[in-house]
């Protein structure tokens, strides 16, 4: 069953290019070695770069769990995590409606 999650976060002004860069490493590396992991957007707010925006789908929980585990997500926590004005928010959704089948709910 798909596994459709957000991550929501701000960071302090200062470190919006380290965090960039930390998102961009981060996805190139699901990119090339994360084949259970279907999609992965990382958005920026345009009126307040501080505040990130992330939508990830997983096939299933084990492409989750490689993901949690795997080096990049670890250097990602590294960067981003102390920069973060608040705690991450994450949060899992069940798709029940789409213009994609592709991203539905299985």
């Amino acid at each position: 069953m798909l596994i459709h999650i957000t991550a929501k976060y701000q960071v302090r002004p200062e470190a919006v290019k380290k965090c960039v860069k930390a998102v961009n490493d981060l996805v190139n590396y699901v990119q090339k070695k994360e084949p259970k992991t279907l999609f992965y957007l990382a958005n920026q707010e345009i009126l307040d770069p501080t505040k990130f925006f992330h939508i990830i789908v997983f096939e299933d929980e084990v492409g989750l769990k490689i993901h949690q585990s795997s080096l990049a997500s670890a250097k990602f926590v590294e960067i981003v995590y102390p920069e973060a004005l608040k705690p991450l928010e994450f949060q899992e959704y069940n798709i029940f409606a789409s213009k994609t089948e592709n991203w539905r709910s299985r």
